[in-house]
């Protein structure tokens, strides 16, 4: 885990979790919370667990207030998708000498948006760029919300 974390990008917020402050924003972490090396944290091979961390972190750092996806759908971490979208920027940044594009000019297509819409989320939230996403799986689309 430690090794994800020292290549997340600098304005990824995920770098390390307050548990406390992440159970305030989503209570049903607390159940998942646990003491291990004198540190705080959870079972990741604990699907319920994964879920409510996430949860929690959308809501704490996006302001996603509902988010759900079905029991049986891929939980994405979100780390890793802010990482994914943070770079992403970069790399739009060198082709406007440097400067991270902000704002609706900028329009991503999501193939494959999943039940968990976290690349659009993350994306919308932190450079208010737009998302189309599609997605086959008329269960996924269905089912997904925030």
């Amino acid at each position: 885990m430690a090794k994800n974390k020292a290549a997340l990008h600098p304005r990824n917020p995920h770098s390390s979790y307050n548990f406390d402050q992440l159970a305030k924003s989503h209570p049903p972490l607390r159940d998942h919370i646990q003491i291990k090396y004198d540190h705080q944290t959870i079972d990741f091979s604990d699907t319920a667990a994964v879920r409510a961390l996430n949860t929690a972190l959308l809501k704490k750092h996006y302001d996603v207030q509902f988010w759900s996806i079905p029991e049986n759908y891929l939980c994405p971490g979100i780390p890793g998708r802010a990482n994914y979208i943070h770079f992403l920027a970069d790399l739009l940044g060198e082709l406007k000498g440097g400067k991270v594009p902000l704002g609706r000019s900028v329009r991503a297509l999501d193939v494959g948006t999943g039940a968990n819409v976290a690349y659009p989320i993350i994306g919308i939230k932190e450079y208010r760029w737009q998302f189309v996403g599609s997605e086959i799986d008329k269960d996924a689309d269905d089912e997904s919300s925030f």
